[in-house]
C-alpha cells in the first residue's frame, strides 16, 4: 500500500504529519508541492487561533509492504 506523507510545519512550529492512503501513481513533486501551499494558504486546519498546517515542508510517498511468516496459515474457525 502506497501512502503520501505531507509534512508541515504548524503556527506554533511543531511539525504536522498529513498522511493519505490510495496514492495515485502519477503523482510529481511539482504537483504534491503546489496543492501543499494551497492547502496552508487557504487555513484549513486549525486549532484555536493556531494553523495545524501553515508551512510545508516536505512530502513523501511510503510504500508498506506485507510479508507472511507462516507460509500455510491455518484457517480461523
Amino acid at each position: 500500500m502506497k501512502t503520501l506523507e505531507l509534512t508541515f510545519k504548524s503556527s506554533d512550529l511543531h511539525l504536522k504529519t498529513l498522511r493519505l492512503k490510495y496514492v495515485a501513481d502519477n503523482l510529481t513533486a511539482e504537483d504534491v508541492h503546489a496543492v501543499m501551499g494551497k492547502m496552508a494558504a487557504a487555513n484549513l486546519f486549525a486549532k484555536g487561533n493556531q494553523a495545524l498546517y501553515a508551512t510545508p515542508v516536505s512530502a513523501a510517498v511510503v510504500e508498506t509492504t506485507k510479508t507472511p511468516l507462516d507460509p500455510t496459515p491455518e484457517p480461523v474457525a
